[in-house]
């Protein structure tokens, strides 16, 4: 069962790792952030008293989203 969470999670790593541009490691510090923030919403239901995770997971969520999107506008301002 650990295999199904963690796996997703290390080949998002790998992705940024192994990326042959910036826009591929960007793909991927997306798609980490992504499962990272969705998987500390699914253990918030799942852990009994962990409720205040669930707003701790949406705040990552929203955060890696708008680092995301600072991120490529930083991106395509250094290839003009």
């Amino acid at each position: 069962m650990k295999w199904l969470l963690v796996s997703p999670l290390i080949l998002s790593v790998l992705q940024v790792l192994l990326g042959k541009n910036q826009w591929e490691k960007l793909l991927g510090i997306s798609s980490l952030s992504t499962k990272v923030g969705v998987l500390i919403y699914a253990l918030s239901y799942l852990v009994p008293g962990l409720s205040q995770a669930r707003d701790v997971a949406v705040f990552y969520l929203l955060a890696g989203g708008s680092g995301v999107i600072l991120f490529s506008y930083f991106l395509r301002r250094n290839r003009e």
